[in-house]
């Protein structure tokens, strides 16, 4: 949920990475003898997480809507010992954001709203900027709206402090975007906010209940947006310093941009909608990458030269899809494979800077 400005399982009793092969609701999936995958899968976790005694990651694999491997390592809960293993559950972060944009999508499809129409139509007293910024703007970033992070904190408003939706919107709707709307990317979790805000100005009910009847219950995922929650078997966040771990919390409550709580093998379960459309249809999976724009160098520093932001996701050189999470001491990275039949997910509960890296290797081994 972090801003580009400040970015964009099973453990035994010694600590030992051990991998799962689950099917998901597909049924367990039977590999080739002398399958050397699960073994090069838990090396990658194992030099993602060098020591088994601090905070951690989990992984999975997903091959075409089933859970093929799913591993963790290290420590939930420092205070209790509580391991890291594929059911445990982490803040995904911007990693929610997909969902968002999917559920403008979904309206879009019915004929609810277009994306060409302006923010002002969805607010009951607009400024007037909000005529010149099309809901197509918002979920592509290239609204120019502040991050609503950095205006709350402009008003003396920390990450300690409370602060929900309401204080998010009042803030971005006091402000003005930096520049011209639709001519140039700029990453800003006010765009997924106000989003959030036009679902349940057009549906009429809160947006976590929006999500949770539209996606999460019929596709069966073990998913909920819940911000600022500790969900059953939610990981703790960490931050570290000079080799010393503290809780890394904050009780602000935005969603829209972030706060679905769910594990690394749920994600990627997830992701075999981008393959067969279950949900939007063949309408949605077009809306997806259409008219996505150009993201600059954003991602350079992660290895990869280029991108293109669509609904909530980004759409690479190569066809594939990723995104990245970062909020609280929670990172994650989310990949789906170019032809759609191979996702992964990465996520930590401490600033692990290579599990961007990580995601790529284990996309390597699972999808060739």
């Amino acid at each position: 949920m972090v801003s580009v400005k400040r970015m964009l399982s099973v453990c035994t009793a010694g600590g030992a990475v051990a991998a799962i092969v689950l099917g998901g609701v597909a049924g367990p999936q039977a590999h080739a003898s002398g399958d050397d995958r699960e073994k090069r899968s838990a090396e990658v976790l194992r030099e993602l997480v060098p020591s088994p005694d601090g905070p951690g990651c989990a992984a999975a694999v997903g091959t075409r809507g089933s859970v093929v491997w799913e591993a963790g390592r290290g420590k939930a809960d420092l205070s209790t010992g509580r391991a890291i293993t594929s059911k445990t559950v982490f803040d995904m972060a911007s990693n929610s954001k997909q969902f968002t944009a999917d559920a403008v999508l979904l309206l879009a499809g019915r004929h609810q709203l277009a994306l060409d129409e302006p923010l002002s139509d969805f607010l009951d007293d607009p400024p007037a900027w909000t005529r010149d910024v099309t809901l197509g703007d918002l979920m592509r970033h290239t609204s120019g709206i502040p991050d609503y992070q950095d205006l709350l904190e402009a008003k003396g408003v920390e990450l300690t402090d409370p602060a929900g939706q309401k204080e998010a919107i009042e803030a971005i709707l006091a402000s003005r975007p930096e520049g011209p709307p639709g001519k140039r990317f700029s990453y800003s979790n006010s765009n997924y906010v106000l989003l959030a805000q036009v679902v349940e100005k057009v549906t009429g009910k809160p947006f976590p209940a929006f999500l949770q009847q539209e996606f999460f219950t019929p596709l069966r995922l073990r998913m909920t947006l819940s911000p600022a929650v500790d969900v059953p078997g939610k990981a703790k966040s960490y931050e570290e310093k000079d080799g010393a771990f503290t809780l890394d919390s904050s009780p602000w409550k935005q969603y829209g941009d972030g706060s679905v709580q769910t594990t690394p093998g749920e994600l990627v379960r997830w992701a075999d909608n981008y393959r067969t459309g279950r949900i939007g249809g063949t309408a949605l999976l077009t809306a997806v990458t259409r008219g996505a724009v150009d993201v600059g160098d954003v991602l350079r520093q992660r290895g990869v030269e280029k991108g293109r932001y669509g609904a909530g996701i980004l759409l690479l050189p190569d066809k594939g899809l990723v995104h990245r999470g970062d909020w609280e001491g929670f990172h994650s990275t989310f990949k789906v494979s170019p032809d759609r039949n191979t996702a992964v997910t990465v996520a930590c509960n401490a600033d692990s800077p290579d599990n961007f890296r990580a995601a790529g290797q284990l996309m390597d081994i699972w999808s060739r």
